[in-house]
């Protein structure tokens, strides 16, 4: 009897020793819960909106130069507060098509002419320059004014945007309208010029406020480019 019980103690030692000698388990933090998300990004966007507003004045001026006198259209024809709508392409007019007049990989300034659609009847032309080195002029919900620089979302942005059914496209010919190609800012031109055309495409899309209405994968096709003059590549 005693030789068993030394035994089972003999037998029970070990155990505890790999018992003790165990890791505890490791602590899984908590996920942030959905309203914790919902803070983070709106303090994000309104950090990057405080950062674009911080400065109130650009020693290079606005990307957007306007070339036809009066007023112009084209400054926020696309308003921020039908982008649910834009998005869902429920609106048709207006629209925009772009042609690049002078333009070229090594060009800061691209002179463009706008024509704008109020209706599938009726149109009038713009003519601007955008610069690919400048920021644009913006104002926020409060009003405050500054300058900011376009960044490289807005460009992947630009670059899937499309004409989706039901809506009537001219297909992979882009023309000044009324109608949309559907694929709103690719066309067939070199490598270099396409990387070039970006910078002015995304300040474009702050211009006209087109922007909001592809964001997310929005469906709103109402701005393209229409081409580009052959006569106006200046390298």
């Amino acid at each position: 009897m005693l030789v068993r019980t030394a035994l089972a103690a003999l037998l029970l030692v070990p155990a505890l020793a790999t018992a003790q000698d165990a890791p505890a388990p490791a602590t899984t933090a908590p996920k942030p819960s959905f309203w914790q998300r919902v803070g983070n990004t709106a303090r994000d966007a309104g950090h990057r909106i405080g950062q674009e507003i911080s400065n109130p004045g650009s020693t290079r001026g606005d990307a957007f130069r306007p070339l036809t006198p009066g007023a112009s259209q084209l400054v926020g024809i696309f308003p921020a507060t039908q982008s649910a709508e834009a998005q869902m392409g429920h609106l048709a007019w207006p629209r925009v098509a772009l042609t690049m007049e002078e333009y070229g990989e090594h060009l800061d300034c691209w002179t463009i002419r706008a024509r704008i659609w109020n209706d599938a009847t009726s149109h009038h032309d713009e003519r601007f320059q955008i610069c690919r080195s400048a920021p644009v002029k913006i104002t926020n919900d409060l009003g405050q004014a500054g300058y900011a620089m376009p960044n490289d979302m807005e460009a992947r942005l630009a670059q899937g945007a499309q004409t989706h059914p039901p809506v009537t496209s001219t297909g992979t010919v882009a023309t000044e309208g009324p109608n949309p190609p559907m694929s709103l800012f690719i066309r067939s031109i070199p490598e270099s010029l396409s990387a070039a055309q970006w910078p002015v495409i995304t300040r474009l899309l702050r211009v006209s406020g087109f922007g909001a209405g592809i964001s997310g994968g929005g469906f709103d096709y109402r701005m393209w480019i229409a081409g580009y003059d052959a006569a106006g590549n200046k390298g």
